[in-house]
């Protein structure tokens, strides 16, 4: 199974094993609760799919790598204990409580996580004197005498032994105690990660361009390249060129550490960053193109992978007007709703209006602060709040001047007017791009790789199913989305046309 798929199947178990009955009882009782077992290569985005499920679940999430641990650090140490036995004193040994329990316990006093998951990374690696206590531990949920709260659930993760010298396997026992899931890499399932993770456009056209260099990785060789390198690479990239810092040669290799791969991307980088100073994107999505750089005469004539970056460089800021459109909606959104809840309380103003005001930001931000701390709040989420925070102490300053809440409606209105502009640009840009596209390089697979990619990103899919209605049913004719590979690979040969 895939990434994706295996979250899905995660998150399912969870469901499942915390779930109760009437009278309280859990479905699945404990003992029945298998550790669920996820063995995949590296750098698939196993311990992220743990941070994922516990944010849309809502759940506590407490991660060990337990390659780092000792066999003291997980059970616990020894301690002597006096004990009484038929009228005898003895002498016996006890063990503090484990580290990794005790951990479970304080998410549950201090966040009041009831629920959750234990996700220990690396399991088949753990050192040969903390084997037997880990595979106890699968079994019984117990480390010594202290038992995994009820209401957590166990989920280990490690490599395959081809890609691991110290990995141990598990025998036939162990095995038929858990819930058994092997993961392996998939590009189709990672781009819609990297879409809703921004990651550079330089990154994500190379891997449509050349798909078998996502995941390089044989057993015995040393040069090797994961999905955490591409991600890790595009956080790097992006934040030189914010910084207008120069990215050497040598920045591509200390992540894709494999020669043929790093060099293959260092040249098409320098193809994205020498079309990045010769067209405008901006300018094309007005409709503005210049004729010397941008001349839909020229373009066609350029190699695949030149065209392919120009592809590239205009969803970048397609994207980037999407999800300004719709952090801008949410925006108005949230001040509109804080709004009515003010309008509800009566026609106050003064003391009365500002003391409301502030009691309904301390609700917000202590409802932020606890998301916050679970994992559960998302940076643009938070960034929007401080927005939100600063429009409403804006308006508690000239509420002081009009009449009471006439200010909170005329600021929902001024933000009304921002994203009604932003949807107008948006629609602009998008009908502008494909356009240019459509009539740079034809209806061919430029214009099948535009359009996906619009379709594929969470914020243009759903500015077009929603706002743009009109173009969606246009673009959907054209690309037909919900066909199969073999029906896009058929569109891209340019037998269907656009306007048909």
């Amino acid at each position: 199974m895939n990434i994706q798929e295996a979250k899905e199947e995660i998150k399912k178990t969870v469901w499942a094993y915390t779930s109760r009955t009437e009278t309280g009882t859990f479905h699945i009782p404990v003992k029945r609760q298998r550790p669920v077992l996820l063995i995949g290569p590296p750098g698939i985005g196993k311990t992220a799919i743990m941070e994922q499920i516990a944010r849309e679940c809502s759940l506590g999430l407490v991660s060990y790598t337990m390659t780092h641990h000792t066999r003291q650090s997980a059970i616990g140490l020894p301690v002597l204990r006096q004990r009484e036995f038929q009228g005898k004193e003895y002498t016996v040994t006890a063990y503090t409580m484990s580290e990794i329990i005790a951990s479970v316990y304080e998410q549950i006093e201090q966040k009041g996580c009831r629920e959750g998951i234990l996700f220990l990374d690396e399991i088949n690696c753990v050192s040969e004197t903390l084997m037997p206590a880990m595979l106890q531990f699968l079994q019984y949920k117990t480390f010594g005498s202290h038992h995994l709260p009820d209401g957590w659930v166990i989920v280990a993760a490690g490599n395959p032994a081809s890609y691991n010298r110290s990995v141990r396997e598990f025998d036939t026992v162990t095995l038929d105690r858990v819930k058994y899931m092997e993961v392996d890499p998939d590009l189709e399932v990672w781009k819609k990660y990297a879409l809703v993770r921004g990651l550079h456009p330089a990154v994500l056209s190379f891997l449509e361009l050349r798909p078998e260099c996502f995941y390089v990785m044989e057993a015995g060789q040393r040069g090797f390249v994961t999905g955490r390198g591409w991600e890790d690479l595009s956080e790097m990239l992006l934040t030189l060129e914010s910084l207008k810092l120069e990215v050497d040669d040598i920045l591509f290799g200390q992540y894709l550490q494999e020669k043929e791969t790093a060099r293959a991307f260092a040249f098409y980088y320098r193809l994205y960053e020498k079309w990045n100073g010769q067209i405008h994107p901006e300018r094309i999505l007005q409709g503005k193109y210049s004729k010397e750089s941008e001349n839909p005469e020229k373009l066609p004539k350029l190699p695949f992978d030149e065209r392919l970056c120009i592809v590239w460089l205009l969803l970048q800021r397609i994207y980037g007007m999407a999800e300004r459109f719709q952090e801008q909606e949410k925006l108005a959104k949230s001040l509109q709703y804080f709004t009515d809840g003010l309008k509800q309380k009566g026609p106050i103003k003064g003391e009365d209006l500002e003391k409301a005001c502030m009691d309904g930001l301390e609700r917000r931000k202590k409802g932020m602060l606890v998301q916050k701390d679970w994992g559960l709040l998302a940076p643009e989420e938070e960034e929007r709040e401080k927005k939100l925070a600063e429009a409403i102490q804006s308006c508690m300053e000239q509420a002081r001047h009009t009449e009471g809440l006439q200010a909170f409606q005329s600021r929902v209105d001024i933000e009304e007017e921002k994203k009604e502009e932003q949807q107008k640009d948006l629609k602009a840009g998008l009908e502008n791009g494909i356009e240019f596209v459509r009539k740079t390089f034809g209806e061919g697979q430029e214009l099948v790789i535009l359009l996906t990619g619009i379709l594929e990103h969470p914020h243009t899919g759903k500015a077009m199913r929603e706002e743009l209605k009109e173009e969606y049913l246009k673009v959907t004719a054209f690309l037909n989305a919900d066909s199969k590979e073999e029906e896009l690979r058929r569109r891209i040969s340019g037998k269907d046309s656009w306007n048909g």
